[in-house]
């Protein structure tokens, strides 16, 4: 397996350990955020001087301050009365409090954007800017702007906007259209739905997109899509006295204290392809109790222009779904994580929530879970106790763990639709539970140790050993995250029978990486995608799905000179690298419509379309500046002009050599411009650059055909400046 990562920080909040669909980890440690990304075997060959990559992949690791604020991003706050103001809010010193990775798609090159709470509860975004984390969005100002509109007392506005839980819906994918041969964004990436609950107890769902402001930093958008108020008149805590002032005083300070979203469930008529009803559900819970609020959308394809850059419109409403813990007797306690996941054969929905001493399973139908069936009879509930082993001398006992659970994840496999859920105490107890069918008779209700169970135990063992505490050691869990079928765990080692006393310099987290699935077989899984073979068929085969989109669907436009030279470069391509007869009586046509609408004699280009592996020299200085000149390529150093004999280079008639981009198949003859695919090193144009170079011209050319293949075209991997 692979090794441990051992970074002298400590973890400042439970569920500190997130891992994103880009193959980083962040670590939320105090004021910082550490970030740590996976390395390429191939730096590891260059830097050893070998052949043979090492087994265990190393890690880039580095950091970022998350608690420096300007004023204008955090303003000061004056004492308010007590229900409105939190001293310990505003006097913190903004240590991070919970962060999580948003779905692909949102942040530059299709990445991943990371959102950070701190505990002056304002919620931040990050993202990677010229080698650099920076704060790029706080969302407190989406929600100031809704309420301060109709809100005008500045306490209850507070409370409004401050952030006390968030989570990111899973992403709302449109089903692909039978007619697109290459799906859009919407069904590729998604809508990116964030949730976030408030200081006044406000479920408030939100539609973030990324809009471009410049050459490095984007600018993220907000839209309040539905916002449902979380109240309970009826709130009890159970261990108190009912009307008495502690109990009133309870009530008034209850809070959202965890939030989970889980899945998206499609109603897509074929009747009505431009209407996509979609409903999701969103588990909190509220004091001591377990509720969950459904969030009804409706997408419908919108023509006109709109201030998203997405073709639907996004409306949805909020309601209360169904109150759990009235469908289940008792006192229970709720609080900890809260994580959603399916069952492998049944396909129904279940949540997996923490009580005192015990797992609770709560598995929805498909009816309940849409909201189509309200009885709450079909609802069925099932615990799992945190059962401590311990060996004597004498007997062998089970004696329920009574720490809370700290950190939980569940891990899924895409391939058996099988759905693993790990789990950590602060205590240091592990478990985990595979859920195939809820209504299975072989399910004891025991849970079983997970995979990194044995390496979490052998570290304390250590430690113990170290330390030389007689088994006393204590092993406290933070952070569970999985991806990809591995798992990752946080956890900190502690002396237990003696107050421990610490310098920043002594501080040790230790991550942990193993399997995910229980039943995996017993080899190394790779962090890193695979990279397919590039033959020169295979080379081809990926080009040509980029010239068939450019040739027959990408819109022509004679205004836009820009338009006329990508597509000539494009059918230029055809000519000298494709085999296929279709391909080239496309690129003919397109020759002629291009000597038809600019003026230029094509001539040549059209007569060496009739056969398959041709070249066109370079033109001569006339037809660069003679009528319709601007469609061929020129030398920026010598003014000559570009031979067509390859798809991956170009030169000159003063033999200038310059690389080709690998999706506009343009020269690029400028330093700077490109971006670089990160799996396989792949150059392109970059078309934030070209749009501060060459004009809005050439962004609305190349827009279109850089939104569509927003990843590398041969390893589909994510690109990089």
């Amino acid at each position: 397996m692979f090794d441990q990562v051992e970074l002298t920080v400590s973890p400042s909040c439970y569920n500190c350990l997130a891992w994103s669909a880009d193959g980083e980890i962040a670590l939320a440690a105090g004021e910082y955020v550490q970030i740590l990304t996976p390395r390429k075997p191939t730096q590891d060959k260059e830097e050893s001087g070998s052949d043979r990559p090492k087994s265990e992949p190393k890690w880039h690791i580095t950091r970022f301050r998350a608690n420096l604020f300007t004023n204008r991003e955090w303003p000061t706050v004056f004492p308010h009365n007590r229900d409105d103001f939190s001293i310990g809010a505003e006097l913190s010193q903004s240590s991070v409090v919970g962060l999580s990775w948003s779905p692909p798609g949102l942040a530059k090159h299709r990445r991943c954007t990371l959102a950070v709470l701190t505990s002056n509860l304002l919620l931040s975004f990050y993202q990677i800017v010229d080698g650099k984390w920076i704060r790029v969005a706080i969302v407190n100002n989406a929600l100031a702007a809704h309420f301060n509109s109709f809100i005008h007392d500045e306490g209850p506005r507070l409370r409004k906007t401050n952030i006390r839980q968030f989570a990111w819906c899973p992403p709302l994918k449109i089903p692909q259209g039978k007619n697109h041969s290459v799906p859009g964004a919407e069904s590729r990436w998604g809508f990116q739905i964030l949730t976030v609950a408030n200081d006044d107890n406000d479920l408030i769902f939100l539609h973030v997109w990324r809009t471009e402001a410049g050459l490095a930093l984007s600018s993220y958008s907000f839209d309040i899509i539905s916002i449902s108020s979380v109240h309970d008149p009826e709130a009890k805590y159970p261990i108190v006295q009912s009307g008495s002032i502690l109990a009133t005083s309870l009530k008034s300070k209850m809070r959202i204290s965890g939030l989970s979203c889980g899945p998206w469930l499609l109603k897509q008529d074929e009747i009505a392809p431009d209407v996509c009803p979609a409903i999701g559900n969103a588990a909190v819970t509220y004091g001591t109790k377990l509720k969950v609020i459904r969030l009804d959308v409706n997408l419908r394809r919108d023509d006109q222009e709109s201030e998203t850059p997405s073709r639907w419109n996004l409306q949805a409403t909020a309601s209360e779904n169904i109150d759990l813990s009235r469908k289940d007797a008792g006192e229970r306690i709720y609080r900890g994580p809260l994580e959603w996941f399916q069952a492998a054969e049944s396909g129904e929905i279940g949540l997996a929530v923490s009580t005192v001493g015990a797992l609770l399973v709560v598995s929805l139908p498909r009816a309940v879970y849409e909201g189509t069936e309200t009885s709450s009879g079909k609802v069925r509930t099932r615990e799992y106790p945190l059962l401590d082993n311990t060996n004597t001398a004498v007997e062998k006992t089970e004696a329920r763990h009574w720490e809370s659970i700290s950190a939980m994840t569940v891990a899924r496999d895409d391939e058996s639709r099988l759905s693993s859920l790990h789990l950590g105490t602060s205590g240091g107890h592990a478990a985990a539970k595979e859920f195939i069918d809820f209504t299975d008779a072989r399910d004891d209700g025991t849970l079983s140790p997970p995979p990194w169970k044995a390496q979490f135990d052998a570290m304390r063992e250590r430690f113990d050993i170290d330390h030389d505490l007689g088994g006393l050691a204590i092993g406290r869990i933070w952070g569970l995250t999985a991806y990809d079928g591995l798992a990752a765990v946080a956890f900190t080692l502690h002396p237990g029978d003696m107050i421990e006393y610490r310098t920043g310099s002594q501080e040790r987290t230790i991550i942990v990486l193993s399997r995910a699935n229980l039943h995996q077989q017993q080899h190394t899984p790779s962090v890193l995608r695979d990279l397919p073979e590039f033959t020169s068929d295979f080379l081809r085969l990926r080009r040509e799905v980029v010239l068939r989109f450019t040739l027959y669907s990408l819109d022509y436009d004679d205004r836009n000179p820009w338009y006329q030279k990508l597509v000539y470069t494009a059918a230029c391509c055809a000519l000298v690298e494709s085999q296929d007869e279709s391909l080239l009586l496309q690129a003919r046509k397109v020759f002629e419509w291009l000597a038809t609408a600019t003026g230029v004699d094509l001539t040549e280009e059209i007569t060496k379309c009739s056969s398959p592996g041709n070249k066109l020299e370079s033109k001569s200085v006339e037809q660069l500046d003679g009528a319709g000149g601007h469609i061929f390529e020129r030398c920026d150093i010598c003014q000559a002009g570009i031979a067509w004999y390859s798809a991956q280079e170009g030169q000159c008639a003063g033999g200038h050599l310059f690389v080709r981009c690998n999706l506009s198949f343009f020269c690029i003859q400028e330093p700077g411009v490109s971006k670089f695919c990160s799996d396989c090193g792949t150059e392109y144009l970059d078309e934030d650059v070209l749009a501060q170079l060459h004009g809005t011209e050439l962004q609305r050319a190349y827009e279109k055909l850089s939104n569509l293949f927003d990843t590398c075209i041969y390893c589909d991997g994510k690109f990089r400046a």
